[in-house]
C-alpha cells in the first residue's frame, strides 16, 4: 500500500502540473502540492464510503480490505493521467488564453480534463474490481451494482473536493504568487458555486 501511495502523490503532482500551465506557472508549481492533495482527500473520504456502501449493498469486504481497493484504484487514476501529461500540457501551452469575456478555448480544454478525469476513474474502479471482487463477491449482478455505486461516488466526491481546492486550471494568466491557494465554495468565472453547477454551465454554452 505505501508504494501505491507513493505513486499516487508522484503521477498526479505530474499531471498537476500540466494542467497548471493553462494558467501560469505559479499554478504549474502549485499543483506539485495540489493535485496530489485532492486525490489523497479524495481517497480517504471514498475509503469510508466505499465500505459503507459495500456493508449496504450485502457485500461482507474488511474495512482493511476496502482500504487496499481504495488506494489501488486512485493510484491507477493518477498514472493512466500522468500518461495524459504530455498531451494536456501541450493544449495547456497552445491554447488562446480568454480575452474580451470569450473563454472557448479555455471551456474546452477545461471540459477536455473533466472528461479524461471522469473516464480515467470509470476505468480504474473496473479494473480493480476484477482484480479485487471476483473472489469475494460470488454473484454479478451484486458486483455490477457494488461497482456502480463505487464510480458514481467516486465521481461525486472527487468533483466537489476538485471545486474547493481549486484553482488548479485558471480564467486568466495573471496569477502570482500572492493569489489565493484555495477559492473554497467561492463562484467560478461563470458563477457557479459547486462542482456540479460548473458542470452544468459547460453543458449550457448559452449561459
Amino acid at each position: 500500500m505505501t508504494r501505491s501511495l507513493l505513486t499516487l502523490i508522484v503521477a498526479s503532482a505530474i499531471y498537476g502540473f500540466s494542467i497548471g500551465l493553462s494558467n501560469s506557472f505559479v499554478y504549474a508549481v502549485r499543483n506539485l502540492v495540489k493535485f496530489p492533495l485532492l486525490l489523497l482527500s479524495t481517497t480517504s473520504i471514498c475509503a469510508l464510503c466505499y465500505f459503507v456502501l459495500s456493508r449496504f449493498l450485502g457485500v461482507r469486504l474488511g474495512f482493511v480490505r476496502v482500504q487496499q481497493v481504495v488506494v489501488a484504484v486512485f493510484s491507477d487514476i493518477s498514472r493512466l493521467l500522468a500518461a495524459l501529461s504530455l498531451a494536456v500540457a501541450f493544449l495547456a501551452l497552445t491554447g488562446a488564453p480568454p480575452e474580451e469575456g470569450r473563454f472557448d478555448d479555455f471551456s474546452m480544454f477545461l471540459a477536455f480534463n473533466v472528461l479524461a478525469i471522469a473516464a480515467c476513474g470509470c476505468l480504474a474502479v473496473q479494473r480493480c474490481s476484477r482484480e479485487y471482487l471476483p473472489g469475494e463477491v460470488a454473484s454479478q449482478g451484486q458486483r455490477r451494482t457494488l461497482v456502480a455505486a463505487w464510480m458514481l461516488t467516486s465521481l461525486l466526491v472527487g468533483g466537489q473536493m476538485c471545486w474547493l481546492i481549486r484553482p488548479f486550471f485558471g480564467s486568466s494568466t495573471t496569477a502570482d504568487w500572492t493569489s489565493p491557494w484555495f477559492s473554497g465554495s467561492e463562484p467560478g468565472f461563470r458563477g457557479a458555486r459547486s462542482f456540479y453547477e460548473a458542470v452544468w454551465f459547460l453543458v449550457s454554452p448559452q449561459r
